[in-house]
């Protein structure tokens, strides 16, 4: 089997995204866009904000909606079109700019309501358009809803009972090798997830690392595991692990990924779970820190994935803690990728899993809310 190493190349990679300033003239310069498919709600405050322009929407209209994607650059009015495309929504502009997206019918109401002069005094015959403070991106009550949904999905993907999130540390800073692939492959692989780490702030090895995260695509995955785990036994540490149940469901599974988590656990302090008091055990003062890793794609039933979605799906599981049964609902997010292919996003990471990254490592690990802070982190990222 071949394996590629990271390479200096891979190592410490960062993204910018740079956007075009706001044209001054009567036509809106273009922007470069670069937006999942995700739910519509998400979508359009993310266009709202690479397109620097005023979005106003009812919640209820577009709930269970779920966007096109849309990238590269072009007017803001054209990238528009393509998010809504075959969602049965459509927009108009007011007066003043702003963009009332909505069923055509009402659409079209809320937008000769804004261009009328009398609108302001006299009600609207038959069902008027909702008040414009209640339909804003920007409003508290759109707001909550969203931060209600990305605290179901952080309780759905991470570990169940409240447990700590497993996350890679300093002292053991990410090391990834990856096996059946071409070399090439292998290398562009590599490549993303060293730009989906340094994207989240995860702590990245520099090159001739010692290996902790294990990725390997076969068509033979049962015999592969099998083998490896007669030879290293180490490699799959159970000692905490429910007495071999784990481990037995590890090897046995039927999915087409699986991840395998070796979690080193610590005080608050920085002290081993062995030296702890019962005092901090009673108040939950553990950190789940990940040492090692191991992902086993089923390549048979990996086919038709594109690289792209398949690296950020590697990136998403191996750089937390992540539970692969997850019940996803219509969550926007990669993991999606095997169990609801058509709602995974086609270009990789969506909105939701980046901010869920970045979140993840920019809060405090021994924080027993922290759950609840990644949820309002990543409120204020998807809708600032």
């Amino acid at each position: 089997m071949r394996t590629i190493q990271r390479s200096s190349a891979a190592a410490f990679l960062t993204l910018s995204l740079l956007l075009p300033a706001l044209s001054r003239g009567d036509e809106p310069s273009a922007h470069h866009f670069d937006i999942g498919a995700q739910s519509m709600s998400s979508a359009l405050n993310e266009f709202a904000r690479q397109s620097q322009q005023q979005i106003l929407f009812a919640p209820d209209v577009v709930a269970r909606k779920f966007s096109s994607p849309i990238r590269g650059d072009m007017q803001p009015l054209a990238a528009l079109t393509g998010l809504l495309k075959n969602s049965g929504l459509t927009f108009r502009s007011t007066p003043s700019g702003a963009i009332l997206v909505g069923n055509p019918d009402e659409s079209h109401a809320a937008s000769a309501n804004a261009r009328s002069p009398e609108a302001a005094h006299q009600p609207a015959a038959g069902n008027p358009p909702a008040d414009l403070a209640s339909v804003t991106v920007e409003g508290t009550r759109q707001k909550e809803i969203l931060r209600r949904q990305l605290t179901s999905y952080i309780w759905s993907i991470t570990q169940p009972n409240g447990a700590p999130l497993g996350r890679w540390q300093r002292y053991a800073p990410l090391c990834p090798l990856v096996a059946g692939l071409p070399h090439d492959d292998g290398e562009y692989l590599l490549k993303r997830l060293s730009q989906i780490a340094a994207a989240a702030g995860a702590p990245l090895a520099p090159e001739h690392c010692k290996v902790n995260l294990y990725v390997v695509l076969t068509s033979q995955p049962d015999a592969l595991i099998k083998a490896w785990s007669n030879r290293d036994p180490w490699m799959f540490d159970d000692r905490s692990h429910q007495g071999g149940t784990i481990i037995h469901r590890f090897l046995n599974a039927k999915t087409a990924a699986r991840a395998w988590y070796n979690v080193f656990y610590t005080g608050t302090d920085g002290l081993p779970e062995a030296m702890m008091s019962n005092s901090a055990h009673a108040w939950g003062g553990i950190v789940h820190d990940l040492w090692s890793a191991i992902i086993v794609i089923d390549a048979s039933r990996a086919k038709g994935v594109g690289y792209g979605q398949l690296a950020a799906y590697i990136g998403m599981i191996g750089l937390a803690e992540i539970r692969l049964d997850a019940k996803l609902g219509s969550a926007p997010t990669i993991l999606q990728l095997f169990s609801d292919p058509e709602k995974a996003p086609s270009q990789g990471l969506s909105t939701w899993d980046r901010a869920f990254l970045k979140a993840l490592y920019n809060t405090n690990p021994s924080d027993k809310s922290q759950r609840l802070a990644i949820a309002r982190s990543m409120t204020q990222e998807i809708a600032p």
